[in-house]
């Protein structure tokens, strides 16, 4: 592995959990400003991370996994809150979980077999940013007891930012399991 663990962009890539953890402790008070504010710290922390390390040629092995990781813990974290609270359906907990889980274990696997992680591509940040905004649109509509959508816009229990995700979590894996293969094959 290249590169420091401990710089800014790791760093801030850190800062996503514990800011993701008290998203979640918002969300489930029925807290919406500092829900969101949490929310929105976590999100541009994501933007931040990537736009230092490359502007300070500080990017390492190291933030190739702890920026995903970060992500995926943070947004797992708000799922499953959202999952528990009603908010959010339950299987769609379990695609986004095992998206996530076979995307890792691409990326452990390329990391051993080529000794450097892959790095992130615009369909995992994409799908970030959306998974993000429908989860917000999610936790708000639960703390306020709101809805944004007419009921007849639901489909399988998502509505249309929900349907969205969904198409952005499938589009992703699929698009990282193509490049995992094209890595592995011309290894």
């Amino acid at each position: 592995m290249t590169g420091p663990f401990f710089n800014l962009p790791n760093s801030i890539s850190l800062l996503r959990i514990p800011l993701s953890a008290a998203a979640c402790i918002f969300v489930a008070m029925r807290q919406p400003i500092p829900a969101c504010a949490a929310i929105f710290l976590a999100v541009i922390s994501d933007y931040l991370d990537g736009v230092i390390a490359r502007r300070t040629d500080s990017i390492s092995d190291w933030g190739k996994i702890l920026d995903p990781l970060a992500d995926k813990l943070g947004l797992a974290a708000l799922v499953i809150t959202l999952a528990i609270l009603g908010a959010v359906p339950v299987w769609f907990v379990v695609v986004v979980a095992i998206r996530d889980i076979l995307i890792a274990a691409a990326g452990i696997l390329i990391t051993r077999r080529l000794g450097t992680p892959p790095s992130s591509n615009i369909w995992g940040k994409l799908t970030s940013l959306i998974l993000s905004i429908y989860l917000t649109s999610a936790a708000v509509t639960w703390m306020l007891d709101a809805h944004i959508w007419p009921a007849g816009l639901q489909v399988l229990g998502l509505d249309p930012l929900g349907l969205l995700s969904l198409a952005f979590v499938v589009i992703s894996f699929f698009v990282y399991s193509s490049e995992s293969a094209d890595a592995l094959r011309s290894h």
